[in-house]
């Protein structure tokens, strides 16, 4: 057993799965208190043409340049969505959903041009969809890594104005902390979390890591940082959990995995939650 959590295939993931996860958490709690949440989602499917135009910009694998390419493409997709709410009588969901299926599109699209064309160094391109920890090198963690620190250094470097305009963009805009400006730096901090984590979990799976963290510490508090405190905790725990699960059982990838831990933790708390409140009725 101590062989097996020393294994270096083993730590490469669980770093990889962890850098992603704190960022990711983080991010999201400020999504879910603006009802947001499902821009992660769109957001994360919006990164995965930028996945394969780094690709083929680079011609290479090299996780820098598939996770710069993904930030690119997650932040357009937030502008378009932006743009089409601002200047056409579309509902939320309605942009929403039109541009995520229209990113999913252009990336599976893109896909199957690069294998058809049998371009070098292609292979292994299709694991985007759900991750690859095990094949996380050093090099890769140390990308992950910077990206992931330099997220959370800007949210805590704007935290205040951040906070303001998602809780009160009048008060945000009087105050003079540009709302607009907030939201769309808060839009591209999420892109860069869901990009670094593409590699690890996958582009499909990712926005987990964004929405249901922060769904659970909601149902436990309505403080800010005591909900990102437990955000990141329980982000972490599914990571750990996950990862040691697609480790130990055959055949099983680590993105899936994590996903089922964090749902699995999601549907006991609701569950506890949901007793409590019948017990005091009682």
């Amino acid at each position: 057993m101590t062989e097996f959590f020393t294994n270096p295939i083993y730590l490469n993931a669980l770093i990889g799965v962890l850098l992603v996860a704190l960022p990711c958490a983080i991010c999201g709690c400020f999504l879910q208190i603006q009802n947001n949440s499902l821009f992660g989602e769109t957001i994360a499917h919006g990164c995965l043409p930028g996945v394969y135009f780094g690709f083929l910009f680079s011609e290479s694998r090299h996780v820098l340049w598939l996770t710069l390419g993904a930030a690119v493409t997650g932040i357009a997709s937030s502008l378009i969505v932006t743009f089409v709410l601002q200047r056409t009588r579309l509902k939320r969901d309605a942009a929403l959903a039109a541009v995520l299926g229209g990113m999913y599109g252009v990336g599976i699209a893109l896909l199957s041009w690069i294998q058809s064309a049998e371009l070098p160094n292609q292979n292994g391109l299709e694991s985007v969809f759900l991750g690859n920890a095990a094949a996380l090198t050093a090099s890769d963690l140390k990308v992950i890594g910077t990206l992931g620190v330099l997220a959370l250094g800007f949210i805590a470097l704007r935290y205040r104005s951040l906070v303001a305009s998602s809780f009160d963009r009048s008060h945000a805009l009087i105050s003079g902390h540009r709302p607009h400006v907030q939201q769309l730096l808060l839009y591209a901090l999420v892109s860069i979390c869901v990009s670094i984590g593409i590699q690890s979990v996958g582009a499909l799976l990712v926005a987990a890591l964004i929405i249901v963290p922060a769904a659970i510490a909601r149902m436990f508090t309505h403080s800010l940082l005591t909900m990102m405190a437990m955000a990141a905790i329980f982000s972490s725990t599914a990571g750990w959990l996950g990862t040691s699960a697609s480790a130990m059982l055959p055949n099983l990838p680590t993105g899936p995995c994590v996903v089922l831990a964090l749902t699995g933790l999601f549907m006991v708390v609701a569950l506890v939650k949901v007793l409590n409140s019948k017990m005091r009725l009682l």
